[in-house]
């Protein structure tokens, strides 16, 4: 049983350190890690796969969960023994935050790298979300299929349903919107705190939500709450362009989002597909003031990913009131001594924690005296010490 402190895993490359993380968020999230469909997780020559665990939680005390995966992609969860109609169900049970070295395109990556990072991250504290974005995904395919077939003139508009969809569309994408305007700004306080804390306070980092469409305006006083919506307390926090630190309501964001997909309508149906809308959202990291994907080093932008990270697990804390279960893939040759240190300081402030290398001298003493490490060689645990 894992220590509910620190656990080290040392092993050299491709000997399934990693695969216990994942296998963790699993548990967590129901998805893959690394690969693009979770039946790739299964060995070669197997029907499928199963990861189980039990989970003590503050809320909950102890919870039993199992993921089952299957070679065709096709997933089934279990809860205290009982299977669970939706997978879905199972979102919330466990929360966790991975960082590794691949998490570097967060910043230097494509959009949907960042689009992938806000589904994931929401997801585990708003289960409704996955639903939400599944049935935009549904609708954005079948709304394009029939911008498709109005284009070839397989189709007229009248009689497509595309108006239909198009309200679908409209009220899902909304949602979506919302929900991560209002992630990132919970998140961006969160993060630059953390950068300040990795850079000593010498570097100022920035989260900008930057939508799919053009979000409305709404006018509030700085600093004032509505339900309608949001300003942060500091001005010049707010983006004219991408409304950095503005959150307004889903009723108004859909206004806004039909009001656009009507003056692009020509185009959409010229192009046969959806011009507008969250598929097509991003993310801006801003390094004192400057855009860090394009102007900031591989280590700033390393350390920016990680301050991101840290905010994450403090945003999960706050939000489900307890610490999520922190992993970190390798990450300590990647960070120079510095940020190592102060990685490792905050580290040990943290509640459950599982940590890869290739050779705890990349570690500090004082985390190793407390670890509990493990050796990982063909998949197996060989060895190891407790704490």
């Amino acid at each position: 049983m894992p220590s509910k402190g620190i656990n080290i895993l040392q092993g050299q490359n491709a000997q399934g350190k990693t695969s216990v993380l994942e296998a963790i968020w699993l548990l967590a999230t129901t998805r893959s890690l690394r690969a693009q469909r979770e039946g790739e997780m299964v060995a070669q020559g197997e029907s499928g796969a199963s990861v189980s665990a039990t989970v003590l939680t503050e809320r909950e005390g102890h919870v039993d969960l199992q993921v089952n995966v299957q070679c065709n992609d096709r997933k089934s969860v279990i809860v205290n023994g009982s299977k669970r109609t939706r997978v879905v169900d199972l979102l919330g049970c466990l929360n966790v935050v991975f960082f590794s070295a691949s998490d570097l395109p967060l910043l230097d990556g494509e959009p949907a790298d960042r689009r992938h990072f806000l589904n994931m991250e929401i997801s585990q504290i708003s289960p409704r979300y996955v639903h939400d974005f599944a049935q935009y995904r549904r609708v954005l395919e079948q709304r394009n299929r029939l911008l498709k077939e109005i284009r070839d003139h397989r189709a007229s508009i009248e009689s497509s349903g595309l108006e239909e969809w198009t309200l679908q569309l409209v009220s899902y994408g909304a949602v979506i919107s919302h929900k991560r305007s209002e992630y990132l700004r919970q998140l961006s306080p969160l993060a630059r705190e953390a950068h300040r804390d990795l850079t000593d306070g010498l570097e100022d980092l920035e989260l900008r939500y930057v939508p799919g469409f053009a979000l409305p305006e709404w006018p509030v006083s700085v600093g004032e709450s509505r339900s309608e919506g949001w300003y942060l307390d500091d001005p010049g926090e707010a983006d004219d362009d991408t409304m950095a630190g503005y959150v307004p309501a889903p009723e108004q964001i859909a206004t806004a989002f039909t009001t656009q997909l009507e003056q692009v309508r020509h185009d959409e149906l010229r192009r046969g597909t959806t011009l507008l809308g969250p598929q097509r959202d991003d993310i801006q990291f801003m390094i004192n003031g400057r855009n860090a994907r394009l102007y900031g080093s591989q280590g700033q932008q390393r350390t920016a990913a990680l301050a991101v990270k840290l905010a994450e697990y403090r945003l999960i804390e706050q939000q489900v009131g307890e610490p999520p279960v922190l992993l970190l893939d390798d990450v300590m040759s990647d960070l120079d001594d510095a940020r190592r240190t102060h990685l490792m300081h905050w580290t040990n402030a943290a509640n459950q924690v599982f940590i890869t290398c290739t050779n705890v001298r990349f570690l500090p003493a004082e985390i190793r005296d407390r670890a509990a490490i493990y050796r990982m060689e063909q998949g197996a645990l060989t060895a190891w010490r407790d704490s």
